[in-house]
């Protein structure tokens, strides 16, 4: 098997986990822009039919996956006690616990709930990028460029900055490409061997004679 086919079919492997889903199965924490309470529906359709409550910024959530529009399925408690499936935007969802407190899952009214059209934008925006996903000829290296000499630059699961991050590397790590979009650079840790997405205005793309 040549280098080039094992890079085509790892990326086609890792395109086809993003698709189905992220297994996570951990606990994560409502992050809302504004502190206003997270919509949860029974299915990951935006729709009033769906709604059956809510959950209080900063509270603790158990997240059982994360699909490619968005959507992550947990495990949520209604007001009368039950545990049910549920699904909220993972847009809102973080593993920073730092100053969040834990409060029990309450249904609440639908009007203190997030705009939906904040939701469908960032959908929308993601699935148009993902839609550009292509792989590069041949795998080459780039060097991580934060906005500082003492940043740090995200590598995310997907390509948008509101996708949550896999790990934040210092100036000058280096990564491998394997495929791009229009926006982003699909990356290989070569010590760490995580794949994630990093935007191309965050790194400089390294000569072959350099790498």
């Amino acid at each position: 098997m040549n280098r080039r086919f094992f890079n085509i079919l790892l990326f086609a492997l890792l395109v086809g986990c993003i698709c189905v889903s992220s297994a996570l199965a951990e606990t994560m924490y409502v992050s809302t822009q504004e502190g206003t309470p997270l919509n949860v529906r029974d299915k990951p359709i935006i729709s009033a039919n769906t709604l059956i409550g809510s959950l209080p910024n900063h509270s603790e959530v158990e997240v059982l996956s994360i699909d490619s529009n968005g959507w992550a399925k947990i495990k949520y408690q209604t007001s009368s006690g039950r545990y049910v499936t549920a699904y909220v935007s993972s847009r809102y969802l973080s593993y920073d616990k730092a100053g969040h407190y834990h409060s029990k899952q309450t249904a609440v009214p639908e009007a203190t709930a997030a705009p939906k059209q904040v939701t469908d934008i960032y959908i929308e925006a993601l699935n148009a990028e993902l839609k550009t996903v292509k792989t590069v000829a041949e795998p080459f290296s780039v060097l991580v460029r934060p906005a500082r000499s003492t940043g740090r630059v995200n590598l995310r699961w997907a390509p948008s900055n509101k996708i949550r991050s896999i790990i934040t590397y210092p100036a000058n790590k280096k990564l491998i490409v394997i495929a791009e979009t229009n926006e982003w650079y699909q990356v290989r840790d070569p010590e760490l061997g995580r794949i994630g997405f990093i935007s191309k205005k965050m790194v400089t793309v390294l000569p072959k004679s350099a790498e």
